[in-house]
């Protein structure tokens, strides 16, 4: 258990993850997370009852012992293990709104992305390689648990998983300081792509290139940048609200 929390490759070659405390696992049970075990303190036992479903397993331990598991050390005496599986690319591309995130480490960001994502009806997120995993606790925490309502693909090479989304329709927008574009002006499209990078660099250039529009969030004179989630949230909104017209 302590390396699904831990140790990313284990996860990966388990398809299992680890979600922690009552909140962000009912969510993912709302969205038709794949649940196998449920780990409980002996005061919680009726709690992790509401969450049996067929064929879940579930443990009492020592309540010591669940908050040295758990990765947030305040798992509100509750983890749940559920099997999961990264979407083939061809049906990421079928989807109308898909958000990519390009080397944001930090999964409480990711994890806020996904979360926003999910509210503003995006279907699927993809990540670059330098990106803090989708899968860890503290990324599905933050995401509250809705990254299970949406396909998902980690590791990606984004160059070239952006160049086959523009063949298939994607208009691309790129959130960027730099970009000509207020991003209130965006057009309506029926497939679109937003590309957010970190906060301290930005988009990677190769993958910049490929964006069909660079847009950026217009600020006050002595405020230099947004949260990377928080930016991404103004413009996943305004591209919600074209998809809504």
């Amino acid at each position: 258990m302590r390396r699904l929390v831990n140790d990313r490759r284990y996860r990966d070659a388990q398809n299992q993850v680890v979600i922690e405390g009552p909140r962000a696992i009912q969510s993912a049970l709302n969205v038709g997370a794949d649940l196998r075990e449920i780990f409980h303190r002996p005061d919680r036992s009726e709690v992790a009852a509401t969450f049996l479903k067929d064929g879940v397993l579930i443990h009492e331990v020592d309540s010591d012992v669940l908050d040295r598991i758990a990765e947030s050390g305040s798992p509100q005496g509750l983890l749940a293990v559920a099997e999961v599986h990264d979407s083939e690319l061809g049906s990421i591309a079928e989807c109308r709104r898909v958000v990519v995130i390009d080397s944001v480490q930090d999964p409480g960001n990711v994890g806020a992305i996904v979360r926003t994502a999910a509210a503003a009806g995006f279907e699927a997120v993809v990540t670059s390689p330098g990106t803090a995993d989708l899968l860890s606790p503290r990324s599905i925490r933050a995401s509250a648990g809705n990254l299970f309502s949406m396909q998902f693909a980690r590791n990606i090479n984004l160059e070239s998983f952006i160049a086959a989304l523009l063949v298939e329709g994607h208009l691309v927008v790129a959130a960027d300081s730099r970009g000509e574009n207020d991003f209130r002006s965006l057009k309506p499209a029926d497939h679109m792509t937003l590309v957010l990078g970190s906060e301290a660099q930005g988009v990677s250039g190769d993958v910049m290139k490929h964006a069909s529009v660079l847009v950026t969030i217009p600020m006050g004179q002595h405020v230099e940048s947004l949260n990377v989630a928080v930016a991404g949230g103004l413009v996943m909104y305004q591209m919600q609200a074209i998809d809504n017209d």
